[in-house]
């Protein structure tokens, strides 16, 4: 069996580096609507937020300390395995006695990099990793099963639904941690299963 997992909200727990993230900024001047809304200027009409072009800005703006932010910003990147969940590291070294493991992430790639770096023991479980600009996964994830037996977990119920019509045969699993951008949204079709934490995908299997 393949098993295939999203990354954030999933393994990841996205709303606690946020808040990290968030108290250097703080700690360095740079309030909350100042630090809202040069990460909103940043996505540059996009989805995603560029932690890079954050920076740029504030110093455009004359915050003065951009610099002391970034290096606080490069050390929480750099122990990001922190902010795995507690379930996550136990799952995946039970589940690579039996499975092939590979990792989909969506995201602005030189932040989701970053993150993965700081995961460095995390990383060896994986046979691929994937990071896509592609929201609903569907085709990295078809790619990766090969026609073969596959679970995909993931967050998002539309990725999920996405996946399923693209590829019937993807065993397809809502978690839902309670945080994160979709955690009310309802499951909808093509979804198989829901769990709220890791260790309910072993009765799947």
């Amino acid at each position: 069996m393949k098993i295939i997992l999203d990354f954030d909200h999933t393994l990841f727990d996205t709303p606690r580096l946020k808040k990290a993230i968030k108290d250097i900024f703080a700690g360095h001047g740079v309030d909350e609507e100042l630090f809202l809304r040069t990460h909103d200027e940043s996505r540059i009409g996009g989805r995603d937020w560029k932690p890079d072009r954050q920076f740029e800005i504030l110093k455009s703006l004359g915050v003065s300390k951009v610099d002391s932010i970034r290096e606080g910003f490069e050390k929480v990147m750099g122990e990001s395995c922190i902010f795995l969940y507690e379930d996550t590291m136990p799952f995946l070294a039970k589940a690579k006695r039996d499975h092939a493991l590979a990792l989909v992430t969506y995201g602005e790639s030189s932040f989701q990099k970053k993150k993965l770096a700081g995961c460095r023991e995390f990383a060896k479980y994986f046979d691929k990793i994937v990071i896509t600009q592609n929201l609903y996964k569907d085709k990295e994830v078809s790619d990766l099963s090969e026609g073969k037996p596959t679970v995909f977990v993931e967050d998002n119920p539309m990725a999920l639904s996405a996946v399923k019509k693209y590829a019937p045969h993807i065993v397809t699993v809502r978690i839902n941690r309670g945080a994160g951008r979709y955690t009310k949204e309802i499951s909808g079709e093509g979804i198989d299963y829901e769990v709220k934490e890791l260790s309910e995908i072993e009765d799947i299997l």
